[in-house]
């Protein structure tokens, strides 16, 4: 008699048919390698990483990376959810929109991408890309404040940005063709302890304790062609007398800067400036004028 057990032909069409939706669902993935200005490179030049994970039919993950100190350190996770064939639920903490955004998007004939991201019923952001998973941008992009003013209008060519034109909240014009990322970053000619010390004067000078103050503000200006800066303007503040006073520092700050440069010309830069006031050791910090992110559009 024959004792050996035998696999019924449903269960083993059910195996094999569950094998195969696994091959075919198996995680597959990408990375692309970002340089100054938003530039595709190669991970030599690269100073971000993205790394996409297809992780089903329908869900997709984008890992984003900072090269920091010969080291990747991940920045934050996005998370796409196809709902239909022109539609993208994307969820994560990313570095300029917080909450839920529905991209809607079409094809075109030359096989990129019209695209709009909306956030809390809100358009945030419309434009062209030639990669929508990660967000790869080419031609012009615009970006738009809470209440529906534009923010900023600018071009791209293969993810690098190009020029841009941009706008306060309250619709007054901005200063225009300004950059985030350089390869060569200002610097303030009588150094940075001196700035250092002209807006811990202005507080002073104020009748403010600063050890009474907790939190932080972060500043945003211009660094021109010429040295000199302007667009002066609060991005982060800790209410209208404090703000005021760091307004004011940085308008009469005197001195020159050497201005940023960006493949070997003179071009405008955006400077943020945080000041992190620490309460437990009644003190307060300055953060080094750092690199400027690529992975945003558009002006603060």
């Amino acid at each position: 008699m024959n004792t050996k057990s035998k696999v019924p032909a449903t269960i083993a069409f059910f195996l094999s048919f569950v094998f195969i939706v696994c091959t075919a669902f198996a995680q597959k993935e990408s990375v692309v390698y970002i340089g100054t200005n938003g530039k595709l490179t190669t991970i030599d030049q690269a100073i971000f990483m993205q790394k996409t994970i297809k992780k089903s039919s329908k869900i997709t993950t984008v890992q984003t990376y900072q090269l920091t100190d010969t080291k990747w350190v991940k920045l934050f996770t996005e998370k796409y959810k196809t709902l239909n064939d022109s539609t993208y639920q994307i969820n994560g903490n990313r570095e300029n929109y917080k909450g839920t955004t529905f991209r809607t998007f079409t094809k075109q004939a030359d096989g990129s991408f019209k695209f709009r991201d909306v956030v809390k019923d809100k358009l945030v952001r419309s434009g062209f890309a030639e990669s929508l998973i990660p967000l790869l941008v080419h031609g012009q992009v615009t970006e738009y404040y809470p209440g529906g003013n534009k923010k900023s209008v600018s071009e791209y060519n293969e993810n690098e940005l190009v020029s841009n034109e941009n706008w306060y909240e309250t619709g007054d014009k901005y200063i225009g063709n300004i950059f985030y990322s350089v390869d060569s970053y200002p610097t303030f000619n009588p150094g940075i302890k001196v700035l250092h010390q002209h807006i811990l004067k202005g507080f002073k000078d104020a009748g403010i304790d600063i050890v009474s103050i907790s939190g932080s503000i972060i500043i945003g200006f211009v660094v021109m062609e010429n040295g000199t800066i302007d667009g002066i303007k609060i991005i982060k503040g800790l209410g209208p007398t404090i703000n005021s006073v760091a307004y004011e520092s940085f308008v009469s700050l005197k001195g020159s800067w050497t201005p940023a440069k960006l493949n070997d010309k003179t071009v405008r830069y955006f400077q943020i400036f945080p000041i992190n006031f620490i309460y437990k050791s009644q003190s307060f910090e300055f953060a080094e004028f750092g690199k400027g992110g690529i992975l945003h559009w558009g002006a603060y």
